[in-house]
């Protein structure tokens, strides 16, 4: 008795197309939680939230932008690696586009502390708890919030 082994052209096609199907929905899924799988904010820093007054204070922003140009302390130059417009420079190469509003819009206000306060790990992003009072971290995300088009 003769077994025949022949699969239709048809059949195997699907198969393939159908492996080919889980491949691309499991690496979509796997990408989609590796970005949503940020880093926690820390306990210190979750509950932090922008003063009201100063979301939409011209004074603030003011302030916040001359912070983030270095004119406050120089040892504070956020634009030397975010760029003055919030578009990476050379030296920032890898840092995020703040002029980007799904970047800028994506993080709470406590992320955005926590990531001025502190170092950001397997980066050059320093610390800046030491060098700016809380008022001012503030005024920083409020004037990085202006550089993208929507970013608030």
């Amino acid at each position: 008795m003769k077994i025949d082994h022949h699969h239709s052209t048809a059949g195997s096609h699907g198969v393939l197309l159908s492996s080919l199907g889980c491949v691309v929905i499991l690496t979509s899924l796997a990408r989609a939680l590796a970005l949503g799988a940020e880093e926690a904010v820390p306990p210190e820093f979750a509950g932090k939230i922008m003063p009201t007054e100063m979301r939409d204070d011209v004074n603030a922003r003011a302030a916040g932008k001359d912070i983030y140009e270095g004119k406050v302390n120089p040892a504070v130059n956020c634009a030397r690696c975010h760029g003055n417009d919030g578009k990476p420079t050379k030296l920032g190469k890898g840092a995020p586009d703040l002029s980007n509003s799904a970047e800028v819009g994506q993080h709470s206000d406590a992320r955005w502390f926590w990531r001025i306060s502190e170092k950001k790990a397997g980066t050059t992003m320093p610390s800046y708890k030491d060098k700016l009072t809380e008022e001012q971290r503030w005024q920083v995300i409020a004037y990085l919030r202006t550089l993208a088009p929507s970013g608030k």
